[in-house]
């Protein structure tokens, strides 16, 4: 069992205010590219020309330039319109620009000032490139797009006629593209105190700024104030249990602290509700006091990284990524090396919030095709992208669907955590295993998945769940995937009816049965302080009667916190030891309350829970 210090009160988080006003601003502010930035090369035309637009491009991220336009598309997500320009002439024609219009199923978008382009007049040259931001007129429209899901979306260009232009009939073009819905991913953050150095600076992790290469690359309305935000529960203060100033990922260190963000994530509770597949969270730690940069389970919902001014923002999005399920295991995702092998275009200028030192002004909006695709290891925020076959994975990930989760919510689900070695031939911890009373989602398992475990839960009727799964964590940055494949935290949550009797796990590989749990007398426990109605302050300590038959290291604990009477629910503290009966919980960095204040503990011998609640709280110096 780790050191009980590290499993106390949990990170601070910004108001949903500055969230909005952050993200907005991000969306909408599009920083131009100024005509006069954009000066002409080779020599200017003296002769007859013709200007047309031989080609649109509509990119999100990144697009293809052969074929044109294979990317797929986001409803309401930031979009650009690239126009190619010919001239026909001998050299460059000056005082090129024109206009956008946007239709979805034959009803004109409002565009107001995105009409026009971003850098326009421009100088159209005779050979233009797509990797040479003034080679093409350029537009952008600010998410919400009002571009709604739809096979049928009209871009049309006019483009302006010249003095002197030979044939103004073809200065018009149209693309009819088709766009999709999508869910947005809930992400949450908090800040991590590790081994005592402080939080990492909350003007780099804040919405707008840590999410900025994420919103960049990821296939979701980026406009949505939901997408990235700060959890409203306490800090965590982490201890460096081998005091080497390191968080050692591939030890139980990283993945310790894996499980503690997971066990936060089960208790934040919205409108009744546990967290489904949508829901994320994020551990910011200060600096890069970490041997691999970040860690995530494939396929998890919660991750770590640094703060790094040069890497973290990167860092965030290859984590997400992992989350999503890119694994090392396949080539398209991991340490392929390739560059991204189309030009990139970063919508809004979002990156423009990076720290000076991941500004890419010499490269303006475009990523140059010699960038690095997010999932390959090791790169700083300017030297990564995203390759049209990532996007195209991500895009089709079920979590990010109009309809992510694959069950319904249910009551009957039990929680299973645990940490195998590296090699994954030893469990290294089972955690107790936790049911709680609200509706939870089921484990989602992908068809593609290969498996090399199986949980198999036997109910006191008799009755038998298996669920497969497995514990591949995100690799070691720098190292080859046929030598990077690592296991470590795992989480499995299964639709069980009834008291759970037996739990097995089972290697798949040998069918041998790896470690096993049998039930005991279910356990009882009653919470002696705060008692109903007291006032909080910024601190409050909580104690509790227990009883239960199993031995101290076979039970944990965990400590959620109510404003609205059970409605929602934010972790105080988890993974709290058997042994303990009394904690000190940081009360101040939680949802103000009036006399609806809840307080709940729960209890776990292995397999039976049991909570208790204190009610009636109201908070004196809460700050949410």
């Amino acid at each position: 069992m780790p050191h009980p210090s590290r499993f106390r009160v949990l990170a601070s988080l910004a108001a949903l205010l500055l969230l909005m006003v952050t993200l907005l601003a991000g969306c909408s502010d599009a920083k131009d590219v100024p005509a006069s930035t954009c000066a002409p090369s080779g020599t200017a035309n003296s002769g007859p020309f013709d200007i047309s637009g031989s080609s649109i491009l509509v990119t999100q991220a990144i697009q293809t330039t052969s074929p044109l336009n294979s990317v797929p598309l986001v409803a309401q997500r930031s979009t650009a319109v690239r126009v190619m320009l010919t001239n026909g002439g001998n050299g460059y024609v000056s005082g090129v620009t024109g206009t956008l219009s946007v239709s979805v199923d034959g009803t004109a978008i409002p565009l107001g000032a995105h009409a026009a382009p971003i850098n326009g007049p421009i100088p159209a040259p005779v050979a233009p490139q797509w990797a040479n931001e003034c080679h093409t007129l350029n537009f952008e429209i600010a998410a919400p797009t009002g571009i709604t899901a739809s096979s049928n979306v009209k871009f049309h260009v006019e483009i302006t006629p010249v003095s002197g232009e030979t044939n103004t009939a073809n200065n018009s073009g149209d693309a009819t593209l088709s766009f999709a819905g999508r869910t947005t991913p809930l992400l949450f953050f908090t800040r991590i105190d590790f081994a005592g150095k402080g939080l990492p600076d909350m003007s780099f992790v804040q919405p707008g700024t840590g999410d900025a290469f994420v919103r960049g690359i990821y296939p979701v309305d980026d406009s949505d104030p939901n997408l990235y935000r700060q959890g409203k529960f306490p800090t965590l203060p982490w201890a460096d249990a081998n005091g080497n100033n390191i968080v050692d990922a591939y030890d139980t260190e990283g993945n310790n602290l894996l499980s503690f963000l997971a066990q936060c994530r089960q208790l934040m509770v919205n409108e009744g509700f546990g967290p489904d597949d949508r829901v994320f969270l994020y551990g910011w730690l200060k600096g890069n006091p970490t041997d691999s940069n970040g860690l995530s389970p494939v396929g998890g919902r919660v991750g770590y990284g640094n703060s790094d001014p040069v890497r973290g923002q990167r860092t965030y999005a290859h984590e997400l990524g992992h989350q999503f399920g890119l694994d090392p295991i396949n080539p398209i995702t991991y340490h392929n090396n390739d560059v991204i092998g189309e030009v990139g275009w970063d919508i809004g200028g979002r990156l423009a919030n990076n720290p000076a030192s991941n500004n890419v002004a010499a490269d303006g909006r475009v990523k140059p095709t010699s960038y690095y695709d997010i999932m390959n290891a090791g790169q700083v925020t300017n030297q990564a992208w995203i390759e049209p076959r990532v996007y195209k994975l991500l895009y089709n990930n079920t979590t990010l669907a109009t309809s992510p989760d694959a069950g319904s919510p249910d009551k009957e689900v039990a929680v299973i955590q645990g940490i195998f070695d590296p090699t994954g031939n030893k469990l290294l911890r089972l955690n107790p295993v936790f049911r709680y009373p609200w509706p939870s989602v089921p484990t989602r398992i992908p068809p593609e998945q290969k498996n090399r475990y199986l949980a198999v839960i036997t109910t006191n009727a008799g009755a038998v769940v298996r669920v497969p799964f497995d514990a591949l964590i995100s690799p070691p940055e720098g190292e080859k995937a046929e030598v990077a494949l690592r296991r470590g935290f795992f989480e499995v949550q299964a639709k069980v009816s009834g008291d759970i009797a037996l739990l097995q796990l089972v290697d798949t590989q040998t069918g041998k049965v790896i470690t096993e749990r049998t039930r005991a007398v279910p356990p009882t426990i009653a919470l002696t302080t705060p008692a109903p109605g007291d006032r909080l302050g910024d601190t409050t300590t909580l104690s509790w009667e227990p009883r239960y038959s199993v031995p101290d290291d076979q039970v944990l604990y965990q400590v959620a916190y109510s404003p609205d009477n059970g409605q929602t629910f934010v972790p105080l503290a988890v993974g709290v030891p058997g042994d303990t009966r009394t904690i000190t919980v940081n009360t101040r960095e939680i949802q103000k309350s009036s006399g609806q204040g809840v307080i709940r503990v729960f209890l776990s011998d292995g397999l039976n829970t049991a909570y208790a609640d204190v009610t009636g709280l109201t908070t004196t110096a809460a700050i949410y």
